[in-house]
């Protein structure tokens, strides 16, 4: 994730995210999911130890993630599509 290799662990979070997510997502348009999910992801950025984490830093790290992750729900999507 952010500019290093991922770790196992960060798949465990991810997938406990995603299951927690799925356990709301039927009650809300997917419009209200990625609302909060925004939301959410402000309140990690703004959590950041700002001695450390500047603003900038921080926002690469969402784009490059955002990317990845857009990236790898394409590609799954094809696969269960059977176009990969």
């Amino acid at each position: 994730m952010s500019m290093r290799v991922a770790k196992p662990e960060h798949e465990v979070l991810y997938q406990e995210l995603a299951k927690l997510v799925g356990r709301y997502a039927d009650k809300m348009t997917s419009e209200e999911v990625l609302a909060v999910g925004a939301n959410m992801l402000g309140k990690l950025l703004a959590f950041q130890d700002q001695r450390t984490m500047t603003r900038e830093r921080g926002l690469e790290i969402i784009i490059k993630n955002i990317e990845t992750g857009n990236a790898q729900a394409v590609s799954e999507l094809m696969k269960s599509q059977g176009r990969a």
